[in-house]
Parts: C-alpha cells; structure tokens; sequence
C-alpha cells in the first residue's frame, strides 16, 4: 500500500493559504503526513494562483518540481489557474480541480492512495456551486486567517480572477463568529477575515461586513482582528463610522487601490475615482484616528499617460502608506484589457514601477524617522538567528534581537532604526496578552 504522506504549496493569497490550510487539516484528519512540499511524498498538491503571468509560470515550475522531487508522485493542482487553464496543466498534473471544489483535490489523494482510478479532472464553473464549507482552525500560525467569502462580482479590465472564482458567495455568520470563537480557544492573538471581495460580504444573504464586524464585539474572539484587501469605494464616511465601533479591529486597512488617477480608474473599470478614494481615506482617519494603510498599486496600465503617473505618485504623498504592492501591469488572456490597442511597453511599465516603489521608499523612511524612539505593541511571529519577528497594531514589521520571545506573544517594544522595510527595536517590557 502507499505511503499516506503528501506536501502541499501555495501561491497567491490569503484565501488562497486559508483553503491550503483547510485541506491540509481534512487529509491529516484522515490518518496523512502532511510533510514540508521540498521531502519526498507520495501525493503533491499545489494551490495555484493566476493573477500575473509571472503567478502561471511559477504554478507551472511547481507543479514541475512536484515530479522532480518524486518522479512516482501523484501531483494534484487546484485553484485559480487550475481552474482559468487547465490546458496548460494537463501535461503536468494528474489530477485537476478548481477553485471552489477544493475537497476534491483530498478526495483524488484518497483514491489514489488506496489504488483507485482517479478521473483527470473535476472542473465545474465556479458560479454554479456554493460556498464550500472549509474550516482550518489549527496551522502553525500567530495569525490565523478566516475566509468568510468567496467569488467576486467586479468587473475589473485587467482581472481574471472574477472567472476563476465566480459570484459573490458568503459563508453563513454563524459559522464565522463560531471559527473566531474556536481560535480564541486555541489562543491565537490574531485574525483575518479574508476573501476575495472582501467588502462584499453578505450581498447575497442579506447582510453585510458591517453587521458581521460589530458582532464580534459580542463574543470571545481573538484580541486582534484584521480585514485583508478592501475596496475604497467602500470606506464611505457612513462605513468609518461604524469600523471605529468593532472594538478588536486593528487600525490598519489594506486597500487595493491601483491608481490615483481617475482616467485610469475608468479604464480599469473601477468603482471609485480618485475624488472619491480621497474623501474615503480622510473620513476613515478622521473617524479612526491614527488609522494606516497599504495599497496594492498597478504600473503602467494601458492607455496610462505620464500625467496619470504623477497622479498615482501624488496618492504616494498623500496616503502615507506603511507598504505598496507596486507591479507593472501584465496582460492576462480573456480580460478586457487585454484588446485594449494603447498598451505601453515594457521598458516604461518597468519606469513608472521603480519610480513608484522609490517614492514610496522614501515616504517609508521619512515616516520612520517620525516614529523612531516611539513604543508599539508587537505581536511576534517568527524567530530567526537570535532574532524575534513581527507586526505592530498598524502592520509595521519589527524585529527584536532576543532568542526568547515565544511566537503567538505580544510585547511592548521601542522603535528603532529604519532598513530594509524592518524596524529595528528594543523590548520595553513584558507585555503578554491570550
């Protein structure tokens, strides 16, 4: 009989991670190894992403790489590019599944395991199933991420993901507030909530994130929460006023902005422009006092004139943000703005990137030498070489020279110097908070 040990990688995110976890658990609950992806297993399964061209190659090299390390494997990719291109995998992996059929992926290593034929693929559209009920409770974590939606209803020039993942779905909320619930028990300090719309949770169930964040005020939950990307058309005035109520959200929002100019925004086929994305962000620091953000920020969009790139680079100044995810715009197949005839080349989209990612490096270290000698309470995460690891309330990445601060803590530290995108600091005191 073979061998139950099976390794598992992830691209992408945090929903991604989250549904990683979530089989991860279910094939351990089954009497598997679940070992580290570089060891010789007899199953492989890769959760593939498809956001950028540069996601499909890596999906594809580790998919590859699945067979070096074992060449007798059963390699098993799922997720969004799995589910966009399954062509393009068919050479490669033995079984292929989607996005929202994730349990498939346990169910293929099951039936391989136990000598069973084992269908190619399982590749239904995305729209026509459910949301698909997966609970990961307990990875190795400081901080744990929840998925409480799934599938997008946006309509976004240059993405794909809107196919890949289908409608807006969202878990019931009950069974949200139950999983905080069972990660408090567990003690983690922190939480998550993720999805792939995030601030469209509740649409078709009529309720909404809002009323879900309000809640866990009500229950034991753990300290710190976390929203991960948000729309900015969704941090109304009205929508701020409310977040400052959720007493554990921490005041930090990751927003995924992708220009600051208003002819851009069009052309994506955004919700906001940048009127609008400015007003949201000053109502949200005015009803959140202390408030940071990060932003995810495209380079080079078609049709992008150097006046919408100034634009973009005066949002830099004016939103102060603790990180950018800054790319230059790659074309994906099947979207929009893919016909599009004004594409730039690459040499520019690579210009306007590294001037975008300097004026925020800049921004970054003149930010710091503003909170240099200030505390911070550091939830620490990792440790590495007689150093600790981790983020502030407001998503500042900290390290400590000290051996031992156990993960899952939070201490109270001094801000130091600035390098590297790290603050160097200095324990203040003992601080531990469950």
């Amino acid at each position: 009989m073979r061998e139950k040990t099976v390794g598992i990688c992830t691209l992408g995110c945090r929903v991604n991670q989250y549904e990683s976890d979530a089989v991860a658990q279910l094939l351990f609950s089954r009497g598997w190894d679940v070992r580290d992806f570089t060891e010789k297993c007899s199953v492989y399964i890769i959760n593939t992403c498809t956001v950028t061209a540069e996601s499909d190659r890596k999906s594809r090299q580790l998919i590859r790489r699945a067979k070096t390390i074992n060449p007798d494997a059963f390699v098993i990719a799922c997720g969004c590019y799995s589910q966009v291109k399954p062509d393009d995998l068919k050479d490669f992996a033995d079984f292929i599944c989607g996005t929202r059929n994730k349990t498939a992926a346990v169910d293929a290593a099951e039936r391989y395991i136990n000598g069973f034929d084992v269908q190619k693929s399982d590749l239904p559209a995305p729209s026509t199933l459910p949301f698909e009920p997966l609970f990961a409770p307990h990875t190795e974590r400081t901080r744990a991420f929840v998925k409480i939606e799934d599938g997008c209803d946006g309509k976004c020039a240059y993405c794909l993901i809107r196919i890949a993942r289908g409608n807006v779905v969202s878990r019931a909320e009950a069974d949200i507030l139950a999983e905080l619930e069972a990660l408090n028990d567990a003690g983690y300090p922190e939480a998550v909530l993720t999805g792939i719309e995030t601030s469209a949770y509740g649409r078709d169930t009529n309720t909404d994130l809002l009323s879900l964040l309000l809640k866990t005020n009500d229950i034991k939950c753990p300290p710190r929460i976390r929203l991960s990307s948000i729309d900015p058309a969704y941090l109304t005035p009205a929508v701020s006023e409310k977040l400052a109520e959720v007493k554990r959200l921490m005041p930090h929002l990751h927003l995924s902005v992708q220009s600051g100019s208003s002819a851009v925004l069009a052309a994506m086929r955004r919700k906001y422009n940048e009127e609008m994305l400015y007003r949201n962000m000053e109502a949200c620091r005015k009803s959140i006092p202390g408030i940071r953000f990060s932003a995810d920020i495209i380079a080079g969009f078609p049709g992008e004139a150097e006046e919408d790139h100034r634009k973009t680079l005066e949002f830099l100044d004016f939103a102060n943000l603790v990180h950018a995810h800054i790319f230059p715009f790659s074309e994906r197949e099947g979207t929009e703005a893919a016909a599009m005839k004004n594409r730039l080349d690459k040499k520019t989209k690579t210009r306007r990137a590294a001037e975008l990612a300097a004026r925020q490096d800049e921004i970054n270290k003149k930010d710091a030498e503003n909170l240099k000698g200030t505390e911070a309470e550091v939830l620490f995460e990792e440790t590495d070489n007689g150093y600790a690891y981790g983020h502030t309330k407001h998503f500042l990445y900290v390290r400590v020279k000290a051996d031992g601060i156990p993960r899952g803590e939070i201490r109270t530290v001094k801000l130091g110097t600035y390098e590297g995108g790290v603050f160097e600091a200095e324990e203040k005191k003992i601080r531990i908070q469950k």
